[in-house]
């Protein structure tokens, strides 16, 4: 029988029994242990336990403390605590002396101690990340390098050890960004503002609502370019458009770092105007498949967005691109996001690649599949995953934000007003270095 599109078949767990993302964040907020950090700078943490008849000390506890996403300490406590009863626990956490650009995270986890007919021996119940101390954004280091750099009437070029590049100084944007005998960058991320619409979204409307911002990014202007003076830090050269048909202002610098790498600040401004909240506010490019291996800091390992990343915590991953993209989703849709992200890097077999870094907190994506192959357009057609095999290119995103995803129904309801994106300027930065 004709069903209502995919309403009856877009739950948590598919027909074959293996889960969508969602499912890990479910878990996490239903987990029947709850930490919380009462003083975490000794290591003090309340623990209660949710359930209705089992004590704690049916379970094994661990603590894990990270450096900037890796393990420099772990040991195991013990909880006996009755059932719907609260308690403190000090952890046995070494002090810590905070250096600028190190950050450290504690993850608790709770396991089962032994075998049940449901659960095997080790199974994870419960979870939680506590951020202990140090920001990983903090670090004011300025590259070092001996960057040389030559204009012309319509080019700047630059070198520095094996890096070079050329900017056309008419259309703003690079023609070349390579390492001798290495990788090249032939494409800088552009502006773009659109994600294809989730099951939530078609049910709020967002594709006819939002819908100005499918091609916004399409039609720029180029208002002005200007070439700084090299400086201590490099050399910056600022592209100033207008995005025609919306008529707002957008503005992407370059920062020249003296390594050769490339910090790109893009802003915008909607002040003055009317216009539709943004499904996104970033920027994308297109890379050649055989950059097969994705490795990132920031919240994972599986999939997660503003309003859907409680499960997801803070550390190092390391996966294949092909496993980015959730096929498991019975209509293709947005899929395979990254939040809180200090880095991310993109390498082929050979280690060679690119490395993004943010200036603040980024998110990103990189599938097999562009965002216009993913969006069915105002109304869903029925598509499945069968229907969009992956192409040949790796789709890469990297955003400042992307609306939440919501959930409180999927006929209406929009995602919750933080997670919404309402400001009217938007500005951020991120480093591209070659690797």
């Amino acid at each position: 029988l004709h069903n209502d599109e995919n309403f009856c078949c877009n739950g948590l767990i598919a027909a074959d029994r293996s889960i969508h993302p969602a499912l890990n964040e479910v878990k996490k907020v239903y987990q029947n242990i709850y930490f919380k950090a009462k003083d975490i700078s000794k290591g003090i943490i309340t623990v209660e336990n949710l359930f209705d008849f089992t004590d704690l000390n049916q379970y094994a506890f661990r603590w894990e403390l990270y450096r900037n996403g890796e393990k420099i300490k772990e040991d195991a406590f013990a909880v006996e605590l009755a059932p719907h009863q609260q308690k403190d626990i000090t952890l046995n956490v070494p002090s810590i002396a905070t250096q600028d650009g190190s950050e450290y995270y504690i993850n608790i986890q709770a396991t089962n101690k032994w075998g049940t007919a449901m659960l095997e021996a080790g199974h994870v119940v419960a979870t939680e990340q506590f951020k202990l101390s140090g920001d990983y954004f903090s670090r004011k280091n300025i590259a070092s390098g001996n960057l040389q750099v030559k204009k012309e009437a319509n080019k700047l070029s630059f070198h520095s050890g094996d890096v070079f590049g050329e900017i056309d100084l008419q259309s703003g944007t690079f023609t070349n960004y390579a390492k001798i005998d290495g990788v090249r960058l032939s494409q800088f991320p552009e502006p773009y503002f659109w994600r294809a619409p989730t099951d939530n979204d078609f049910g709020n409307g967002m594709p006819a609502k939002l819908g100005i911002w499918r091609s916004a990014h399409q039609n720029r202007k180029i208002k002005n370019i200007v070439v700084g003076d090299q400086t201590k830090e490099g050399v910056e050269v600022k592209v100033e458009y207008e995005l025609t048909d919306i008529a707002v202002p957008y503005t992407v610098e370059y920062l020249i770092h003296n390594d050769g790498s490339v910090q790109v600040t893009a802003s915008m401004d909607m002040e003055g105007r009317s216009l539709a909240e943004l499904p996104r506010f970033g920027m994308r490019l297109t890379l050649p498949s055989f950059f097969t291996t994705i490795q990132y800091y920031g919240r994972g390992p599986w999939e997660n967005y503003s309003d859907r990343n409680e499960s997801a915590f803070v550390g190092l991953y390391k996966d294949d691109v092909k496993n980015q993209y959730c096929n498991g989703y019975i209509r293709p849709q947005e899929s395979g996001y990254k939040t809180d992200v200090r880095w991310f890097s993109l390498t082929d077999q050979n280690g060679r690649g690119y490395r993004f870094e943010g200036i603040q907190p980024i998110c990103f994506s990189a599938i097999n599949h562009s965002t216009e192959s993913l969006d069915p357009g105002m109304t869903k057609k029925q598509q499945h995953p069968s229907d969009l095999p992956p192409d040949q290119n790796i789709h890469v995103q990297v955003d400042y934000k992307q609306r939440g995803v919501g959930g409180d129904n999927s006929w209406g309801a929009l995602p919750h007003e933080r997670y919404r994106l309402l400001d009217k300027k938007y500005t951020y930065s991120y480093t591209i270095q070659l690797l």
